[in-house]
């Protein structure tokens, strides 16, 4: 267990380093292209910020581990949201959720949808009729994924300020971050096993391990992007990152019952998953209201969304742990 434990850390270590480094360059890359923050939330930031999530669940996909691959991309999409209700905390003068662009709304439409597809992917299991062991589900969330990213270009936005982008070309920006990328590629290929060694070890359960451990581990990136933007006054970044990786995060699930051999993913993963992607469900939904009508009252400079997004998180860890 120790050597498991200190591989699940060191792993862990890499994901945040690395992760931090590909903020930087993704946005150098949005502002020498001149596609402004949206796009380089919502698309590069999120599949930087994703990319552990993406070789976890591949890697567990084809270590047949379905319950390791949907507890991550379901436990990382509560968490996203639940960090965004909580950058609130770093602003002092009201919610840094306001007046964001109008295309964070659409995203989040397609991440409840995208949801929704695959609790029913779960719920009917085997009764789908599959495609060479690979699941209906998984073939609409990747289409509906291809769908919005084609109209992320289209969105405008505000453009990369001059400073993002000095000293630094568009070629050493793309070459550094595809280095980065693949640290957190080689990390993320051996955390599933280390995750499941922990699992076996502590009686805990993979489907726990998977939503709490290995999620909160692969949300890392997000939550120290999220937060350097913030502080760096582009909640519009902030904002594209973690929707954005929570959508690269449902897709991933197609991707890993395309590597899943033993049948389709979602047939082989247990129900119990279902609790959290309905938990990042209804978070998303909620965000939808709160780009509506945005709270002003605030406790501990949180408001209630912040709130109920940490008590979401808490909550569902705690039912997993009692369903291990």
């Amino acid at each position: 267990m120790t050597f498991a434990a200190f591989g699940f850390l060191a792993c862990a270590g890499a994901v945040v380093w690395a992760g931090i480094r590909l903020t930087r360059y993704a946005d150098v890359i949005a502002g020498r292209t001149g596609l402004g923050h949206v796009w380089a939330g919502t698309l590069l930031l999120a599949a930087a910020t994703s990319l552990p999530e993406l070789f976890n669940g591949i890697s567990a996909g084809v270590q047949g581990l379905p319950d390791i691959a949907v507890g991550c991309v379901g436990g990382s999409n509560v968490i996203n949201i639940a960090i965004l209700g909580c950058l609130d905390w770093l602003n002092r003068d009201g919610t840094c959720l306001r007046g964001l662009h109008r295309f964070h709304t659409r995203s989040a439409l397609y991440a409840a949808g995208m949801s929704v597809l695959a609790v029913a992917g779960l719920l009917l299991g085997d009764r789908l009729p599959a495609l060479l062991s690979v699941s209906p589900v998984a073939i609409l969330i990747i289409v509906a994924y291809i769908v919005l990213m084609r109209g992320t270009g289209k969105t405008g936005g505000e453009p990369a300020s001059p400073e993002e982008v000095k000293g630094m070309s568009l070629r050493a920006a793309v070459f550094r971050y595809a280095a980065f990328a693949l640290v957190v590629v080689v990390a993320a290929i051996l955390l599933p096993g280390f995750a499941t060694r922990l699992a076996g070890a502590s009686g805990l359960g993979d489907t726990f391990v998977g939503t709490t451990m290995v999620a909160l581990v692969t949300s890392l990136p997000e939550l120290v992007t999220a937060v350097a933007a913030v502080r760096l006054g582009v909640p519009e970044m902030a904002a594209g990152g973690m929707i954005g990786s929570n959508i690269f995060n449902l897709t991933i699930l197609g991707v890993a019952d395309l590597a899943y051999w033993r049948g389709s993913l979602f047939a082989g993963a247990r129900p119990h998953n279902v609790i959290a992607l309905l938990a990042g469900a209804v978070l998303v939904a909620l965000f939808i209201v709160v780009q509506r009508r945005c709270p002003r009252r605030r406790f501990l400079r949180l408001t209630w969304f912040g709130w109920f997004g940490l008590a979401a998180w808490i909550a569902v860890s705690f039912l997993l742990y009692l369903l291990r």
